[in-house]
């Protein structure tokens, strides 16, 4: 335990609560947003927060991806993901060489990293006031390469630079009108194929810590308390009651992010 010495108590509290966010999420109740822009925040390198932050969380949503593919497994449509595989792999590799590659001629700095997390969550607020508007212009529809291609590729790209997919995996799932338990099953099932392949240039890249596994196994009871508290929630209270109060702390830590970069 002696790697817990770099971290305060106020550390390990900020750290837990955002992996808590992320567990809640897992349980239905729409704060995954917030997690990564928080971390950031409150990481204590602040120098490197941005890729230290992304680098800790990916091996445990990857944890979590499994737990909850097993809820969903038979709802899957895999058939439906088929088409964006290709070009989330491509994805994942441009993005891996703009954040994950230490190269100076291809690498984005630290505060570059922030301020585009910082705008992508901007966008992810944007999306959600528009996404009535947005849905209703974008027509029924089955998948095909073309479309898979362009949110496979945006996908990969997000996911990479800030775990920010769901937008865009929105925009691909939703008219293709599946049932409840399908599209959550199907995006289930991609997030956990794309975590995976993001593994493998954080892995190569140094990005995978030692340090940052060892608290993230330490902190790893906070997950299914928050999936308890998400199910409790999402069961308990109406969703118009939460998600403006949720999106405006988005924006406000998505703004901080950005001022903190410039």
């Amino acid at each position: 335990m002696e790697f817990l010495a770099a971290y305060s108590f106020p550390d390990l509290f900020w750290i837990g609560l955002s992996l808590f966010l992320i567990g809640m999420s897992k349980g239905g109740f729409p704060v995954g947003a917030i997690a990564l822009p928080v971390l950031i925040l409150v990481w204590p390198s602040q120098a490197h927060a941005a890729r230290s932050a992304v680098g800790f969380m990916l091996p445990m949503l990857c944890l979590m991806d499994v737990i909850a593919l097993c809820f969903y497994w038979k709802h899957v449509k895999w058939g439906r993901l088929i088409y964006l595989i290709p070009a989330t792999i491509l994805g994942v590799v441009v993005a891996s060489y703009l954040f994950v590659s230490d190269s100076a001629m291809i690498s984005v700095s630290d505060k570059a990293l922030k301020l585009l997390i910082g705008l992508l969550g901007i966008v992810f607020v944007v999306y959600f006031a528009a996404k009535k508007w947005i849905l209703r212009h974008i027509h029924a529809s089955q998948p095909g390469w073309g479309k898979g291609t362009v949110f496979g590729f945006g996908a990969g790209v997000t996911s990479t630079l800030a775990h920010a997919a769901g937008p865009v995996m929105q925009m691909y799932l939703l008219p293709q009108q599946l049932d409840k338990k399908s599209f959550a099953g199907t995006s289930c099932a991609f997030f956990w194929m794309l975590n995976l392949i993001k593994l493998i240039p954080f892995a190569m890249l140094g990005r995978i810590q030692p340090d940052n596994l060892k608290l993230g196994a330490v902190l790893l009871p906070v997950i299914p308390l928050g999936v308890g508290l998400g199910w409790w929630l999402t069961h308990k209270t109406e969703q118009k009651h939460y998600t403006i109060l949720i999106y405006g702390v988005l924006l406000i830590t998505s703004v901080t992010l950005i001022l903190k970069a410039l």
